[in-house]
């Protein structure tokens, strides 16, 4: 079995940005730690970065620097901080990273958009209803965010090789992104149990594709073994870089409304990597002096794979702690679902999403898989194509607008997590509408038809 092999790497300030143990404070090296599990504990490490020795100290100063890149034009700059959404808010995500490090494939240029009458009405409670379209980037999900820091801290810690366990967004990001960074690549998949787009980016990315008889948890145990023996560095949300990346959701929905924080973020839940970042990136908004309006975290699961959100409810919801909800989280064997990207019964970052949903004073939800569907095709019919997973989302604000929990009238942001054309099989399958077969091609059948 061939090991990684350890590498020079590029020179980062390896005392101003460390590794950082959530459970027990140990701290290891960004750029020579390889197995992303605290060897005191077994917990899992935060990246933290010491911004006072930053030129800008103040929120206001940060505010600017990153409005003056986004008025920037990208078509005269090769800055990273200009051309990527991401890179923009580089002294918040990898401060100390050389400019010259960094891997983007112009992601985070995302459209934010109002949702549409269908949904607004769907959903009901009189709301403030936006959605964050993360799908529209590099390879069509979230994962964009994440990757293009993950991968160019790999850089340069002298990595030449990476791999994940995926439901296929994953694999797509890693595959994307270690070809734009010259690395090679190999995803570990559930067979069966992937989309054929999503199967597709890997393969034109020119990632080695191996597919387990299991459903994702088994190959992320896979993974992790692996990297436990030093034979792969994972591009899963095991490694912590990729949180740092997710944290431009925050701040560019921050940004788009001026610099004020919605009441509620809105997500699907998976292997727990976006909850963790939206809500670390709360938190460093805050801890760069921040105090305008405070958001809270709407966490969402399918009921065929819930094991967060079940063992919150058991916890006693609003009353829960981290000590009780972590009594009460039991691993499922997950059912099935149009939602395949979130189809995993034992996240991997489920520690950290307990701890956001906490610090947000959030709350989770479970969605039925006829109404997550259903929310699809009605954010549809208002011409924005959702994958299922933002189904799941969409139906737990609906939920959380019945219980009571957003209270009428709210701003509520939903983090779309993958461009719907992924995802066109489970579409197909569930729509609002009849495809009409008409019996011949003549004019007058057709006209019938449509009723003219």
């Amino acid at each position: 079995m061939a090991l990684l092999k350890k590498g020079k790497g590029k020179k980062v300030d390896h005392m101003k940005t460390c590794l950082r143990c959530m459970e027990c404070g140990h701290e290891a090296s960004l750029l020579v730690e390889r197995k992303f599990v605290c060897p005191n504990c077994g917990g899992l490490y935060d990246v933290v970065h010491d911004l006072s020795s930053l030129d800008c100290k103040t929120f206001a100063g940060f505010a600017r620097i990153f409005d003056e890149r986004a008025m920037a034009s990208h078509r005269e700059s090769h800055d990273p901080r200009v051309t990527s959404g991401v890179w923009r808010f580089k002294e918040l995500i990898m401060p100390y990273l050389p400019n010259n490090q960094i891997v983007t494939l112009g992601e985070g240029d995302v459209p934010i958009v109002p949702a549409g009458e269908n949904l607004r009405n769907w959903i009901g409670g009189g709301l403030d209803l936006w959605l964050i379209l993360e799908g529209m980037g590099p390879t069509g999900s979230f994962k964009d965010f994440g990757g293009t820091v993950m991968v160019s801290v790999a850089k340069a810690a002298g990595i030449t090789n990476i791999g994940c366990a995926s439901t296929g967004d994953t694999s797509a990001m890693a595959a994307a992104y270690a070809a734009a960074a010259g690395m090679g690549c190999v995803v570990i998949l559930p067979k069966g149990k992937v989309t054929p787009a999503q199967l597709a980016q890997p393969l034109v990315y020119g990632a080695k594709v191996i597919t387990l008889p299991g459903d994702f948890d088994i190959c992320m145990k896979v993974v992790r073994e692996l990297v436990a023996v030093g034979a792969l560095f994972p591009a899963n949300s095991l490694n912590p870089t990729r949180i740092e990346g997710h944290q431009a959701t925050v701040f560019l929905t921050a940004q788009f409304f001026g610099w004020n924080l919605p009441d509620w973020f809105a997500l699907p839940v998976g292997n727990g990597s976006n909850c963790s970042s939206v809500g670390k990136g709360i938190r460093t908004l805050y801890s760069i002096g921040y105090h305008r309006t405070k958001s809270r975290i709407l966490g969402c699961q399918s009921m065929a794979a819930r094991p967060l959100a079940e063992s919150w409810l058991d916890a006693g919801e609003s009353d829960a702690t981290i000590d009780s909800w972590r009594e009460e989280y039991r691993p499922m064997q997950v059912g099935e679902t149009t939602a395949t990207a979130a189809r995993i019964g034992d996240p991997v970052s489920r520690e950290k999403v307990m701890r956001e949903i906490l610090a947000s004073n959030g709350a989770m939800v479970i969605a039925d898989e006829p109404a997550l569907n259903e929310a699809v095709s009605v954010c549809g019919r208002d011409g924005i194509f959702v994958c299922p997973q933002t189904g799941i989302a969409l139906e737990g604000v609906r939920q959380a607008v019945k219980e009571g929990t957003i209270v009428e009238g709210s701003r509520v942001v939903v983090v779309s997590t993958a461009n719907g054309l992924k995802f066109t099989e489970s579409a197909s399958d569930n729509p609002l509408g009849d495809i009409i077969e008409a019996p011949d091609c003549e004019l007058s059948t057709v006209v019938k038809i449509m009723g003219l």
